[in-house]
C-alpha cells in the first residue's frame, strides 16, 4: 500500500513537470536573446544608412551656400565697380567752380510727350551716324525710332522701349540718353544693380545732360535699395547740392532723414 502511494505521489509529480514544460507560455531565454541580437543588428543598420544620408545632405547643403556666396560676391563687385565710376562723375561735378555749375530745371522725361523730348538737343557723340534720319533694319529711322522708344516709355511700355533703345544703342544713336532710359525701366523694375550700370554708363557718355539730377537720384535710391546706405548718402547730397530747388533735390533730402 506504501508503495502504491509512492508511486501516485510520482506520477503527479512527472504530470506536473510536463504540464510546466509544455504551457504555451514558457518562453525560451536564448529564443529571446537570439532574436532581440537580430533586431539590434538592424538597427544599428538603420542608424548607420541614416548617418550617410544625413553627411550627404550637408555636403549638398554646404555646396549650395558655397554657390550663393559665389554669387553674392560677384553681385557686390559688379555693383562696386559701378558705385566706384558713378562716384568718380559726382566728385567731377563737385568740384566745378559754383559759375560753371548750372541748376538744370526739374527732369520731367517720364511724364512729358515725345516731341518734347524730341526736341532737346543732346550733342552727338562721335560714332553716332552722321545723318540721323538715315533708315536701318528695322526700316525706320533713327529719330522715328526713338520718338517712339520715348512714347512707350511715357505710357509704360517698358518692354517696347527697352527693345528700342538697346536697338538705338546698337546704330550708336543718343547713347546717353538711351542708357539713361535702360537704367529708368530697370530702376521701374526693381532690377537695382542692373539700373546702376546702365546710369553708369549714361554719365560717362554725357555728364552735361539735363536728367543728371534724376540719374543721381534714383542711383542713391537704387543704392538703399542694396544695403549700400553709405554710397547712396554720397549720391543724394551730390543731388541736394548740385542741383538746388529741383523736385529731385527735395526728394533727396526726403530720403536722407
Amino acid at each position: 500500500m506504501r508503495y502504491i502511494l509512492i508511486l501516485i505521489i510520482l506520477a503527479g509529480i512527472a504530470n506536473a513537470e510536463q504540464s510546466v514544460y509544455s504551457d504555451a507560455n514558457f518562453v525560451d531565454p536564448d529564443v529571446i536573446a537570439k532574436k532581440n541580437s537580430r533586431e539590434i543588428f538592424v538597427l544599428k543598420q538603420k542608424i548607420s544608412q541614416l548617418k550617410e544620408d544625413i553627411e550627404g545632405l550637408k555636403s549638398i547643403i554646404n555646396g549650395q551656400q558655397s554657390e550663393i556666396d559665389r554669387l553674392k560676391s560677384a553681385e557686390n563687385n559688379g555693383l562696386t565697380d559701378a558705385v566706384n565710376q558713378l562716384s568718380k562723375r559726382v566728385a567731377a561735378l563737385e568740384a566745378r567752380p559754383p559759375q560753371i555749375i548750372k541748376v538744370k530745371e526739374e527732369v520731367k522725361a517720364p511724364v512729358q510727350s515725345a516731341s518734347v523730348l524730341n526736341n532737346k538737343a543732346e550733342k552727338p557723340l562721335s560714332n553716332e551716324p552722321a545723318k540721323e534720319d538715315k533708315k536701318k533694319d528695322t526700316g525706320i529711322s533713327s529719330k522715328e525710332l526713338y520718338k517712339k522708344a520715348v512714347l512707350d516709355f511715357t505710357n509704360k511700355r517698358f518692354s517696347s522701349a527697352q527693345s528700342a533703345f538697346k536697338k538705338l544703342l546698337k546704330r550708336g544713336y543718343k547713347k546717353a540718353s538711351c542708357n539713361f532710359y535702360l537704367g529708368e525701366i530697370a530702376f521701374n523694375k526693381e532690377r537695382y544693380k542692373e539700373a546702376i550700370g546702365y546710369y553708369q554708363a549714361s554719365a560717362s557718355l554725357n555728364e552735361n545732360a539735363s536728367y543728371m539730377d534724376k540719374l543721381l537720384l534714383h542711383t542713391g535710391i537704387a543704392l538703399q535699395n542694396k544695403g549700400k546706405y553709405s554710397d547712396a548718402k554720397v549720391f543724394l547730397k551730390a543731388v541736394i547740392d548740385t542741383y538746388p530747388g529741383t523736385k529731385s533735390a527735395r526728394l533727396a533730402k526726403d530720403r536722407l532723414k
